[in-house]
């Protein structure tokens, strides 16, 4: 008995340790996500009353005398520079106007020193914080006549007066008539055309704007707002979704980045959905515009 108890002893001595391999909990198991943020709306910048794209540029002002009347005004060329502009004063003849002496191409005068009749504009342009003062121009828009002189007559002249029992006429300088003045034919400044916009949805960047579009169930779809002045693309400002939502969506609000969807459900029988968008372009910014696509959902076949 005691050699088995000195042999177990001795056994139970050689045997190794062995560690344990317990399983730490959670460990093939993934991080959790971390929630992400809905996407902000875009900041709106304060546009200044009465802004408009410009299409019109000052190229100079022009001084044009025919016969006795000389005009004054301001020739443009028809190209766009990417900037904006309002008027903020229009002037009469010999007017007075707090924007005097600020424009780059100052305000011309009439022969008599009276200041030009015309329109003060104020130009911007578009930065990142926002709609930028950068200069003023004056667009001068007035005229003038002047009497002609008298001219000689072709007949000789009697040395002696000759006998008239009509009354003399009153000297010019005679009080009693009055004085041609320097006359001018004010005219209503003509403000730049405003552009033709229309909006679309397209499926690609440089797409033609669609009225429908079938897409497949389960599958992402990128839809692009789009803007049009006169048929010309142009940026987008901001858009945002107004219909309902399809089954998911990437944002309901954006600018230049596509609106994404996915569909999973399936419409009822005979019910078509559509997507529908406000949008705002940088042409004009405070014009609101709404672009609309039908959607037809299809489902796969599947193979087994």
């Amino acid at each position: 008995m005691t050699k088995l108890a000195v042999a177990l002893l001795l056994a139970i001595t050689i045997v190794p340790s062995t560690p344990a391999q317990a399983r730490e909990p959670f460990e093939n198991e993934s991080p959790p996500v971390p929630p992400v943020a809905p996407t902000p709306d875009p900041v709106a910048f304060v546009v200044p009353a009465g802004l408009y794209y410009v299409t019109d540029t000052y190229l100079a002002d022009i001084v044009a005398t025919s016969d006795a009347t000389t005009t004054y005004s301001t020739a443009t060329v028809h190209e766009s520079t990417g900037t904006y502009a309002r008027v903020i004063d229009s002037v009469d003849t010999g007017a007075s106007s707090v924007f005097d002496g600020t424009a780059f191409n100052g305000r011309g005068a009439l022969t008599d020193g009276r200041a030009l009749a015309g329109t003060y504009y104020e130009n911007f342009v578009l930065t990142a914080d926002g709609y930028v003062p950068v200069s003023i121009v004056f667009f001068q828009d007035d005229s003038e006549s002047r009497r002609r002189a008298a001219k000689s007559s072709p007949y000789p002249v009697s040395s002696s007066p000759a006998a008239s029992s009509a009354p003399t006429s009153r000297p010019p300088d005679s009080p009693d008539v009055p004085m041609p003045v320097p006359s001018f034919r004010p005219q209503t400044p003509i403000a730049p055309v405003a552009p033709t916009l229309r909006a679309g949805i397209a499926l690609a960047p440089d797409g033609p704007a669609l009225a429908s579009a079938e897409v497949l169930r389960g599958r992402l779809i990128h839809f692009w707002p789009r803007a049009f002045a006169n048929d010309t693309a142009v940026a987008i400002r901001s858009w945002r979704l107004l219909s309902v939502q399809p089954d998911y969506v990437s944002a309901t609000t954006g600018s230049s980045e596509p609106f994404v969807a996915r569909w999973l459900r399936m419409p009822a029988p005979g019910v078509r959905w559509s997507l529908r968008f406000e949008i705002f372009t940088e042409v004009a910014p405070l014009e609101h515009l709404e672009a609309e696509i039908a959607i037809t959902v299809r489902s796969p076949a599947l193979i087994d």
